[in-house]
């Protein structure tokens, strides 16, 4: 509670400046993992272990399969606390999938989400990939936006009912 009434009794520039966008370290398995599971249970009910499994196994195929020079992790830290995150990783040589992307309740509508996910499309610049996609569900109004107003555009849809609360998940893609 403390958190939440700092937060929003000081201004925008002043959270801003305190936030850092840093490369993963190993350290930061646990928070990964933790921080989605935690986040997608209390704010949409996801509590199946499908869900869970799905989650876990996604993070650790990506670090098992991570490449430094076509893969990257992005954490955001407020405080010098781990506060959200961002992946890429690639399929081949000219596409990438955006993932594990959440912020802290907290931090949100100050500007950090979009922050996050632009070091991610620039990174794919770089690495010169022409193609991004990801996966969300059409709750998730702000991360929606923030792919809108980055270009993506929804190719696809299905319902979900495996997660503990039935969702339409979506694809997003881009062209670079």
């Amino acid at each position: 509670m403390f958190k939440r009434w700092f937060l929003m009794s000081r201004n925008k520039d002043s959270i801003y400046n305190d936030i850092v966008i840093r490369p993963f370290v190993l350290e930061d398995v646990d928070f990964v993992i933790s921080g989605q599971l935690n986040l997608y249970e209390v704010e949409h009910g996801f509590t199946s272990e499908i869900w869970k499994s799905y989650l876990v196994n996604g993070v650790n195929d990506l670090l098992n399969q991570f490449d430094n020079e076509k893969d990257c992790i992005y954490i955001l830290e407020y405080d010098g606390i781990p506060s959200g995150c961002a992946a890429i990783t690639h399929l081949d040589e000219v596409s990438a999938k955006f993932r594990f992307f959440f912020v802290d309740s907290e931090l949100r509508g100050f500007g950090a989400g979009h922050k996050l996910l632009e070091m991610a499309i620039d990174f794919c610049k770089e690495k010169e990939y022409k193609h991004i996609h990801l996966w969300t569900f059409s709750t998730l109004r702000a991360a929606r936006h923030l792919y809108k107003s980055k270009g993506f555009k929804i190719t696809q849809t299905h319902k979900n009912n495996e997660w503990g609360t039935p969702v339409l998940e979506e694809l997003w893609e881009i062209e670079l």
